[in-house]
């Protein structure tokens, strides 16, 4: 099955095909117009649909990969940093750009919410359980990024299988009515599965399970687990803890993602004939030329791996060209030092051209160390496990995804006091959550909403040597502003958004940020 999938991936048909359905499917300039499409691929066949959803899901063309990835999240992460000598995005970095901002609102939802109700109709016409299953599943993953970014969003009136809305400005939901109504309908699929083993129809385009509904379950039961998570503190402090008790305890008694069925989408293994359509990190890394775009780690990232004697430090990264260090770069410094100062991302991060991309590591969707860590967390915090045995079974599976030797792994478990939990219960969290940030590298998405509700990343305050200004002055942004797109086609249900939420600033918090 897997050198089936190997070979797909690097079939230049069916990325050209996935690029010509989407560009039928979204080639519209605004929210209203992408709603009353007059292009109608229906005849598209259920894989090529399904392949082009999962693509500009999971994988990102080039803008939203170096955009919305790299420059905002990671870099809000405090993971990759462009802080260095004739870098073109550096100075500081939580700063919005308006142009890449209207980009990560306009293009997801161009590129998915028309491509994904379509799959949903498919399925539904073919009357495939399964496929309408998978389907929706795929629709909670996409909305749980996009309120995630930027809070209350369009959720309840896309997510059928009406290809033209009926209304194509649809309203803006609150945040904790997305998070509350994709968390049902994530445990509606689940129990639509049910015990079936039934491939879906199309499954020569889903690049992630092939087809196989039971694990798509176990990528809803983990994705519920998440999100329950993320917004526990939020339902306790609206005096609903009954609601997020009872979601978490039926997460955790029911299947998980584990290592056999990791969601992971390998691209490409030889160059397309497109690369702004399957480029990722080695896209934005090489396909550029000079420096500018060559960002790397920061100083937080590496210190933290280099300081715990961890053996993903090699893996992840090569030592700088004038120093022969592993040494990162901090967010905002008003010091920029020579690019040749710092650490290189590896081969398994952005290969070794734009057309050397064989070892890439795939895409982490949603792995099994996360899976891992989010039921240490749920552990720690009484929900039942073994806390401790939870906690290094992710960090053995993160080390496993970056290739680190199975003896420099037991090296690790047997000898380095971060491989253990300890202190008191905040103690053990935090542990947790550094864990969970060090494996999120590449996912940006993940890694920000993470830092946002842990406070993971202090604030900076020194202004003589960091940039401390508006208007974040510091802080690792809350959000981000909603694209002015939106402002003239769909201006009523934006405002009401804006009169709910709070000021559309980066400054202000999204429900689940409650600290």
């Amino acid at each position: 099955m897997n050198k089936i999938f190997k070979e797909m991936r690097s079939n230049k048909i069916m990325f050209l095909l996935i690029g010509i359905s989407s560009f039928f499917l979204a080639c519209t300039e605004d929210f209203e117009e992408i709603n009353t499409d007059p292009y109608k691929a229906t005849t598209a066949p259920v894989e090529g649909i399904m392949a082009g959803v999962q693509y500009f899901e999971f994988a990102e063309p080039r803008f939203l990969t170096w955009r919305g990835n790299i420059i905002y999240s990671s870099q809000f992460a405090n993971q990759i940093s462009y802080n260095y000598e004739g870098a073109w995005f550096g100075a500081d970095a939580y700063q919005n750009n308006q142009g890449w901002t209207n980009g990560m609102f306009d293009n997801s939802y161009k590129k998915v919410t028309l491509n994904a109700r379509n799959l949903l109709k498919a399925y539904t016409e073919i009357d495939d359980k399964n496929g309408i299953a998978v389907s929706k599943i795929m629709m909670s993953w996409f909305y749980q990024k996009m309120t995630d970014i930027f809070g209350d969003v369009p959720y309840s009136e896309l997510i059928g299988d009406q290809l033209i809305l009926e209304n194509p400005k649809p309203i803006y939901d609150s945040q904790k009515s997305i998070y509350m109504g994709i968390m049902e309908d994530l445990k509606t699929q689940m129990e639509s599965i049910g015990s079936s083993t039934a491939i879906i129809a199309g499954s020569e385009g889903d690049y992630i399970y092939g087809g196989n509904p039971q694990n798509w379950k176990a990528f809803a039961n983990t994705l519920r687990l998440r999100m329950a998570l993320r917004s526990r503190d939020a339902f306790i402090a609206d005096g609903e803890q009954s609601y997020i008790d009872a979601i978490i305890n039926d997460c955790l008694s029911n299947d998980l993602i584990d290592e056999s069925n990791p969601a992971l989408l390998k691209r490409s293994e030889s160059p397309l004939l497109l690369s702004f359509l399957d480029g990722g990190y080695e896209d934005v890394y090489w396909g550029f030329g000079g420096i500018g775009s060559k960002f790397t780690f920061t100083d937080r990232y590496l210190d933290m791996l280099s300081t715990n004697n961890d053996p993903r430090l090699a893996q992840v990264a090569t030592p700088s060209i004038n120093n022969d260090e592993f040494k990162g770069s901090p967010i905002g410094s008003r010091t920029q030092l020579p690019r040749e100062d710092f650490a290189d991302p590896s081969e398994m991060v952005v290969g070794l051209s734009t057309t050397e991309v064989a070892n890439l590591a795939p895409v982490k969707v949603l792995s099994a160390s996360e899976s891992y860590f989010l039921q240490a967390e749920a552990a720690v915090l009484g929900y039942g496990g073994d806390a401790n045995s939870l906690y290094r079974k992710g960090i053995e599976t993160s080390m496993s995804f970056w290739k680190v030797d199975a003896g420099a792994i037991a090296t690790y478990l047997s000898m380095e006091p971060s491989a253990n939990l300890s202190g008191d219960t905040a103690s053990q969290l935090e542990m947790i959550w550094n864990q969970r940030w060090l494996n999120s590298l590449m996912n940006g998405y993940e890694s920000w909403a993470l830092v946002r509700r842990t406070d993971l990343i202090p604030a900076l305050t020194d202004n003589a040597n960091f940039f401390v200004t508006q208007p974040n002055n510091g802080m690792v942004p809350k959000r981000l502003q909603y694209s002015a797109t939106e402002a003239i086609s769909n201006e009523e249900n934006l405002s009401e958004a804006i009169e709910r939420q709070g000021p559309d600033e980066m400054t202000t918090n999204i429900w689940w940020d409650i600290n």
